[in-house]
């Protein structure tokens, strides 16, 4: 099995990159050898991302702590690529997916998700499970957030937490293993919704063969809510129009958590220029969407 971690980062979220790297290095003592396992990292250094003469931190300082990272990243297959015209995680999943063509899946990973060092070695337990199926999706198990529509994907100790709760939770205390690890199957039931329910970046594992088939569009550009929100209405299509029916499951009594209360960049942003091209990416992605969504077949 071929196995493909990618995460995305901006220049100031290099120190968010080492912890999840060091945990990955943590997970890899508990994996079978016989996983083919590559890791891709993409940092934007483009200069309508960050003006770097104003910036007080030169770009060759976060050059130096990639390279850093990428020495210290022995344990599997690597690229680290430093890119003026990746911008966002939309366009680095595109990128990574046209790339390897042999991979079975892709784990799509936060550079600010708190995991277990076990959940990688849970995740491929699982998903060598689910071999007979082409069309998979797999995610670990989630705190309460912002609206009850993910509550599907929510851990039963943190059912009845208030709203919101993920932004001022302890992300090292409620993350891991709250019982027996399980691998369940996933049904949205909410009105006007898509049957499928994942957030890209939580450690979700995705099958190729799904993805392949779906495709990330180029014109939803580099950043917004609009590649998870295709796959999950693009599968639901799928699952509709022919017989290979997307499956979505989830590791009950495994919890990751984003890292809210704990992340602080203002050591990088006090002295670097920063332009927050968020908005104009999601007003991009999300205003192509419907247009690629009828152009599936």
């Amino acid at each position: 099995m071929n196995i493909v971690l990618s995460t995305f980062i901006l220049p100031h979220e290099i120190d968010d990159l080492e912890q999840v790297l060091l945990q990955l290095k943590k997970s890899s003592l508990l994996l079978d050898s016989k996983i083919d396992f590559s890791i891709d990292v993409a940092m934007t250094i483009a200069d309508d991302m960050i003006d770097w003469k104003k910036s007080s931190l030169p770009k060759g300082y976060f050059l130096d702590r990639l390279l850093k990272l990428s020495f210290q990243t022995d344990w599997c297959s690597k690229t680290f690529n430093a890119s003026e015209t990746i911008k966002g995680c939309i366009s680095h999943k595109r990128d990574v997916l046209s790339r390897y063509e042999d991979a079975d899946y892709f784990i799509w990973l936060d550079s600010d998700i708190v995991f277990d060092e076990r959940t990688l070695a849970y995740m491929i337990t699982s998903l060598n499970t689910l071999l007979e199926y082409d069309y998979t999706i797999v995610t670990p198990e989630i705190v309460k957030l912002w609206d009850t529509t993910w509550d599907c994907l929510v851990n039963e100790q943190f059912i009845d937490k208030p709203l919101n709760y993920h932004l001022t939770n302890d992300p090292y205390k409620d993350s891991g293993v709250k019982g027996e690890v399980s691998l369940e199957s996933v049904s949205n039931n909410v009105p006007e919704q898509p049957s499928y329910k994942f957030a890209g970046g939580w450690f979700t594992a995705i099958s190729a063969k799904l993805l392949n088939r779906i495709g990330i569009p180029e014109s939803f550009g580099h950043y917004g809510p609009a590649d998870d929100t295709f796959i999950m209405w693009a599968s639901e299509k799928i699952s509709k129009l022919d017989n290979n029916q997307v499956r979505q499951f989830k590791l009950k009594n495994l919890v990751v958590c984003e890292n809210y209360k704990y992340r602080n960049q203002g050591h990088y942003i006090n002295y670097m220029s920063i332009f927050n091209r968020k908005d104009e990416f999601k007003k991009i992605a999300t205003s192509n969407l419907i247009e690629e969504f009828n152009k599936l077949t």
